[in-house]
């Protein structure tokens, strides 16, 4: 069995917040009901980009397009809310995900704590595969219902046989991945990382590479990459254990890269 995290697809358009302040849209989404109190409410495209079946909304709720509503809309009826939205363009949805499981493994998985020795969050996280109903589609689960989503391989087959765009599927939760499978795969990474930094040619500090990223080039850190897309927008990657490129368009640049010394490298397709 595997499990992905319901990421968009970086070329999925992206829709702006609202203003209006007192709309249940702008409340917290951690499982509970909000179809009794909800009113079709406005949205705005903020970048067009290429993908419109999932498009990435702003504060991180999924929001799906008509054409995904009536594929899916039949096998999530218990576990999620489709709630209407307004947009000039569109017919669009916010989903409310109402199905919130207690399924982590708290003994394979890496924990964050406070000095006390309370919970904050997870530095690994692995899943109780057995707590997951096999029918399932899409669910939260209850240490952090209301951040992510989490949808199963049957979710993922159906998005896929039915043509649906702008869905990430990388970061993937497998029941097979053992202990064993994970020291392998964290010693690949630490390997290719390390021959990243032993071929890298001439270094320069953190405002060099901004200035040669500005120029077009593409410039590297240890896991880090800093390059701009085809629209002259800013992109930060960072690579993951499967060796792919995490990106995200930063709101602010963490100060730990500041003082890294950065090469240049090959461009990435973002």
């Amino acid at each position: 069995m595997k499990i992905y995290k319901l990421n968009t697809h970086l070329k999925s358009m992206l829709l702006a917040a609202v203003e209006n302040r007192e709309h249940p849209i702008n409340s917290d989404f951690r499982g509970e009901p909000k179809a009794h109190d909800w009113t079709p409410v406005r949205v705005e495209t903020l970048y067009k980009k290429t993908y419109k079946d999932f498009p990435h909304y702003i504060i991180g709720k999924p929001v799906i397009s008509e054409r995904v509503k009536q594929v899916i809309a039949p096998f999530v009826t218990n576990e999620v809310e489709i709630l209407p939205l307004l947009h000039d363009e569109l017919d669009l949805y916010m989903l409310n995900v109402i199905n919130v499981l207690d399924c982590v493994d708290w003994e394979r998985s890496d924990i964050q704590r406070f000095s006390d020795g309370s919970w904050v969050g997870f530095n690994k996280l692995v899943f109780d595969f057995t707590k997951i109903p096999k029918d399932t589609y899409m669910f939260k689960f209850i240490e952090k219902a209301g951040v992510c989503v989490y949808v199963t391989e049957a979710f993922k087959d159906l998005i896929e046989s039915n043509k649906l765009k702008g869905l990430d599927f990388s970061e993937v939760y497998d029941s097979e991945f053992t202990e064993e499978k994970e020291q392998e795969q964290k010693h690949f990474y630490e390997a290719a990382i390390s021959a990243v930094e032993q071929n890298k040619g001439k270094e320069f500090s953190y405002e060099h590479a901004v200035e040669r990223v500005n120029q077009g080039a593409a410039v590297a850190s240890g896991k880090w990459k800093m390059q701009l897309d085809n629209k002259g927008e800013f992109w930060l990657g960072e690579v993951i254990l499967d060796l792919t490129y995490q990106w995200m368009m930063p709101v602010y640049i963490p100060p730990v890269l500041l003082g890294f010394q950065w090469h240049e490298v090959e461009k990435s397709e973002i």
